[in-house]
Protein backbone atom coordinates (compact mmCIF):
# COMPACT_ATOMS: atom_id res chain seq x y z
CA UNK A 1 0.00 0.00 0.00
CA UNK A 2 1.43 3.37 -0.72
CA UNK A 3 0.82 6.57 1.29
CA UNK A 4 -1.15 9.25 -0.19
CA UNK A 5 -1.20 13.16 0.99
CA UNK A 6 -4.03 15.70 0.42
CA UNK A 7 -3.06 19.13 0.04
CA UNK A 8 -6.22 20.66 1.53
CA UNK A 9 -7.49 23.97 3.21
CA UNK A 10 -8.95 24.99 -0.04
CA UNK A 11 -11.68 24.66 1.61
CA UNK A 12 -12.13 22.65 4.57
CA UNK A 13 -15.32 21.96 3.42
CA UNK A 14 -13.94 20.47 -0.04
CA UNK A 15 -11.14 18.25 1.86
CA UNK A 16 -13.40 17.19 3.86
CA UNK A 17 -15.91 15.78 0.76
CA UNK A 18 -12.67 14.24 -0.80
CA UNK A 19 -11.36 12.20 2.20
CA UNK A 20 -15.08 10.96 3.07
CA UNK A 21 -15.18 9.91 -0.63
CA UNK A 22 -11.67 7.91 -0.41
CA UNK A 23 -13.07 6.28 2.74
CA UNK A 24 -16.48 5.35 0.82
CA UNK A 25 -14.24 3.89 -1.90
CA UNK A 26 -11.88 1.98 -0.09
CA UNK A 27 -12.59 -1.84 0.25
CA UNK A 28 -12.38 -2.10 3.56
CA UNK A 29 -13.66 -4.62 6.51
CA UNK A 30 -11.65 -3.24 9.59
CA UNK A 31 -9.55 -0.27 10.20
CA UNK A 32 -6.76 -1.22 9.12
CA UNK A 33 -8.05 -2.01 5.56
CA UNK A 34 -8.03 1.84 4.64
CA UNK A 35 -5.19 3.90 3.29
CA UNK A 36 -2.80 5.65 4.86
CA UNK A 37 -3.33 9.51 4.03
CA UNK A 38 -1.82 12.72 5.56
CA UNK A 39 -3.90 15.28 5.16
CA UNK A 40 -2.44 18.93 5.21
CA UNK A 41 -5.57 21.31 6.00
CA UNK A 42 -3.69 24.59 5.32
CA UNK A 43 -6.58 27.40 4.88
CA UNK A 44 -4.23 30.13 4.88
CA UNK A 45 -2.98 29.13 1.22
CA UNK A 46 -3.97 32.00 -0.83
CA UNK A 47 -7.09 32.45 -2.73
CA UNK A 48 -5.97 30.51 -6.21
CA UNK A 49 -9.07 32.56 -8.40
CA UNK A 50 -7.68 35.98 -6.85
CA UNK A 51 -4.41 35.62 -7.82
CA UNK A 52 -4.94 34.26 -11.41
CA UNK A 53 -7.73 37.04 -12.10
CA UNK A 54 -4.81 39.98 -11.03
CA UNK A 55 -6.36 40.35 -7.16
CA UNK A 56 -4.00 38.95 -5.05
CA UNK A 57 -1.03 37.29 -3.46
CA UNK A 58 0.16 33.92 -5.04
CA UNK A 59 -0.71 30.48 -3.54
CA UNK A 60 2.30 28.50 -4.43
CA UNK A 61 5.26 29.26 -1.70
CA UNK A 62 2.35 27.43 0.55
CA UNK A 63 1.45 25.01 -1.64
CA UNK A 64 4.85 23.64 -2.28
CA UNK A 65 5.34 24.07 1.63
CA UNK A 66 2.14 21.67 2.23
CA UNK A 67 4.03 19.30 -0.63
CA UNK A 68 7.04 19.21 1.17
CA UNK A 69 5.38 18.74 4.34
CA UNK A 70 3.59 15.35 3.34
CA UNK A 71 6.85 14.49 1.46
CA UNK A 72 8.77 14.75 4.42
CA UNK A 73 5.30 13.19 5.98
CA UNK A 74 6.47 9.46 3.23
CA UNK A 75 3.57 10.60 0.98
CA UNK A 76 3.89 9.42 -2.06
CA UNK A 77 1.38 10.97 -4.28
CA UNK A 78 -0.52 14.28 -3.71
CA UNK A 79 -4.53 14.89 -4.14
CA UNK A 80 -5.06 18.59 -4.14
CA UNK A 81 -9.21 19.62 -2.77
CA UNK A 82 -9.06 22.35 -4.72
CA UNK A 83 -9.41 22.50 -8.68
CA UNK A 84 -8.19 25.99 -8.93
CA UNK A 85 -5.07 24.74 -7.27
CA UNK A 86 -3.78 22.54 -10.61
CA UNK A 87 -2.60 25.27 -12.39
CA UNK A 88 0.13 25.03 -9.79
CA UNK A 89 0.36 21.42 -10.18
CA UNK A 90 3.64 21.34 -12.53
CA UNK A 91 5.23 23.95 -10.30
CA UNK A 92 4.63 22.33 -7.53
CA UNK A 93 5.89 18.87 -8.78
CA UNK A 94 9.12 20.20 -9.95
CA UNK A 95 10.03 22.69 -6.70
CA UNK A 96 8.77 19.66 -4.49
CA UNK A 97 10.00 17.05 -5.82
CA UNK A 98 6.26 15.24 -5.53
CA UNK A 99 3.71 13.30 -7.70
CA UNK A 100 0.56 15.12 -8.22
CA UNK A 101 -2.64 13.07 -9.31
CA UNK A 102 -4.69 15.35 -11.50
CA UNK A 103 -8.06 16.04 -10.86
CA UNK A 104 -9.15 17.19 -14.68
CA UNK A 105 -7.15 14.20 -16.44
CA UNK A 106 -9.39 11.95 -13.89
CA UNK A 107 -12.55 13.59 -14.85
CA UNK A 108 -11.49 13.49 -18.64
CA UNK A 109 -11.37 9.91 -18.10
CA UNK A 110 -14.69 9.31 -16.87
CA UNK A 111 -15.74 11.33 -19.70
CA UNK A 112 -14.27 9.00 -21.69
CA UNK A 113 -15.74 6.02 -19.96
CA UNK A 114 -19.25 6.90 -19.03
CA UNK A 115 -20.24 9.57 -22.00
CA UNK A 116 -18.50 8.06 -24.46
CA UNK A 117 -20.48 10.14 -27.10
CA UNK A 118 -20.27 13.79 -25.55
CA UNK A 119 -19.24 16.22 -27.69
CA UNK A 120 -20.09 19.59 -25.14
CA UNK A 121 -18.70 19.63 -21.96
CA UNK A 122 -19.97 22.27 -19.04
CA UNK A 123 -17.23 23.20 -16.87
CA UNK A 124 -19.01 24.11 -13.78
CA UNK A 125 -15.88 25.91 -12.25
CA UNK A 126 -14.37 29.21 -10.63
CA UNK A 127 -13.61 32.19 -12.53
CA UNK A 128 -9.95 31.08 -11.57
CA UNK A 129 -10.16 27.77 -13.02
CA UNK A 130 -11.56 28.82 -16.34
CA UNK A 131 -9.03 31.26 -17.14
CA UNK A 132 -6.54 29.05 -16.22
CA UNK A 133 -7.84 27.24 -18.50
CA UNK A 134 -7.37 23.74 -16.15
CA UNK A 135 -9.84 21.22 -17.77
CA UNK A 136 -10.35 23.42 -21.41
CA UNK A 137 -7.09 22.64 -22.62
CA UNK A 138 -7.02 19.11 -21.55
CA UNK A 139 -10.73 19.06 -23.31
CA UNK A 140 -9.41 20.24 -26.23
CA UNK A 141 -6.80 18.38 -26.55
CA UNK A 142 -9.01 14.88 -26.39
CA UNK A 143 -11.60 16.42 -29.46
CA UNK A 144 -14.24 17.86 -26.53
CA UNK A 145 -15.67 21.05 -26.33
CA UNK A 146 -15.70 23.17 -23.95
CA UNK A 147 -18.95 25.60 -24.04
CA UNK A 148 -18.05 29.09 -23.04
CA UNK A 149 -20.55 30.97 -20.08
CA UNK A 150 -21.81 34.55 -20.26
CA UNK A 151 -20.55 36.49 -17.44
CA UNK A 152 -23.50 36.19 -15.54
CA UNK A 153 -23.87 32.96 -15.51
CA UNK A 154 -20.12 32.16 -14.34
CA UNK A 155 -21.07 35.00 -11.26
CA UNK A 156 -23.76 33.03 -10.37
CA UNK A 157 -21.38 30.10 -10.19
CA UNK A 158 -19.13 31.97 -8.53
CA UNK A 159 -22.17 32.96 -5.82
CA UNK A 160 -22.83 29.92 -5.11
CA UNK A 161 -19.29 28.30 -4.38
CA UNK A 162 -18.34 31.78 -2.49
CA UNK A 163 -21.49 33.20 -0.60
CA UNK A 164 -22.61 29.64 -0.63
CA UNK A 165 -20.72 26.62 0.34
CA UNK A 166 -17.27 28.39 1.39
CA UNK A 167 -19.73 30.52 3.45
CA UNK A 168 -21.43 27.74 5.05
CA UNK A 169 -24.89 28.61 3.67
CA UNK A 170 -25.06 25.86 1.02
CA UNK A 171 -28.80 25.01 0.94
CA UNK A 172 -29.62 28.19 0.78
CA UNK A 173 -27.88 28.83 -2.44
CA UNK A 174 -29.34 24.96 -3.82
CA UNK A 175 -32.33 27.74 -5.62
CA UNK A 176 -29.85 29.86 -7.47
CA UNK A 177 -27.14 26.55 -8.26
CA UNK A 178 -30.31 24.66 -10.07
CA UNK A 179 -31.82 28.02 -11.55
CA UNK A 180 -28.03 28.45 -13.08
CA UNK A 181 -27.64 25.05 -14.42
CA UNK A 182 -31.00 25.25 -16.35
CA UNK A 183 -29.24 28.27 -18.21
CA UNK A 184 -26.55 25.98 -19.52
CA UNK A 185 -26.57 23.61 -22.17
CA UNK A 186 -24.08 20.48 -22.74
CA UNK A 187 -23.78 17.09 -23.04
CA UNK A 188 -22.29 16.28 -20.00
CA UNK A 189 -21.49 19.19 -16.45
CA UNK A 190 -18.20 19.19 -14.64
CA UNK A 191 -18.61 19.66 -10.88
CA UNK A 192 -15.12 21.22 -11.75
CA UNK A 193 -14.62 23.37 -8.44
CA UNK A 194 -14.25 20.96 -4.96
CA UNK A 195 -17.51 22.95 -3.83
CA UNK A 196 -19.70 21.96 -6.38
CA UNK A 197 -20.39 18.00 -5.62
CA UNK A 198 -21.62 19.73 -2.45
CA UNK A 199 -25.20 20.66 -4.34
CA UNK A 200 -24.98 17.53 -6.60
CA UNK A 201 -27.22 15.88 -4.01
CA UNK A 202 -30.12 18.98 -4.32
CA UNK A 203 -30.75 18.87 -8.60
CA UNK A 204 -34.25 19.31 -9.36
CA UNK A 205 -33.36 18.01 -12.28
CA UNK A 206 -31.56 14.73 -14.26
CA UNK A 207 -28.05 15.81 -15.74
CA UNK A 208 -24.98 14.05 -17.03
CA UNK A 209 -22.56 15.37 -14.18
CA UNK A 210 -19.08 14.21 -13.52
CA UNK A 211 -17.72 14.45 -10.01
CA UNK A 212 -14.57 15.78 -10.73
CA UNK A 213 -13.61 14.93 -6.81
CA UNK A 214 -15.06 11.75 -6.75
CA UNK A 215 -13.15 10.72 -9.87
CA UNK A 216 -9.86 12.15 -8.39
CA UNK A 217 -10.72 9.95 -5.25
CA UNK A 218 -11.13 6.97 -7.54
CA UNK A 219 -7.90 7.31 -9.17
CA UNK A 220 -6.21 8.06 -5.47
CA UNK A 221 -7.18 4.66 -3.79
CA UNK A 222 -6.32 3.19 -7.26
CA UNK A 223 -2.51 4.97 -6.79
CA UNK A 224 -2.60 3.50 -2.77
CA UNK A 225 -3.91 0.02 -3.28
CA UNK A 226 -1.78 -0.38 -6.36
CA UNK A 227 -4.24 -1.00 -8.87
CA UNK A 228 -3.55 1.61 -11.28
Amino acid sequence: MKQLGIIGGMGPQATLDLYQKIINLTPASKDQDHLHIVIDSFAQIEDRTAFILGQGQNPLPKLIQSAKLLKNAGCEAMLMACNTAHFFADDIQKSAGVKILHIAKAALNAIKRDFSGAKDIAVIATSGTKKARVYDAILEANGLNSVAFSDEIQAKIMSCIYDGVKAGKTKEFVPLFNQTLKEIQADVYIAACTEIPLFLDYLDAKYNFVDATLELAKIGVDYALERA
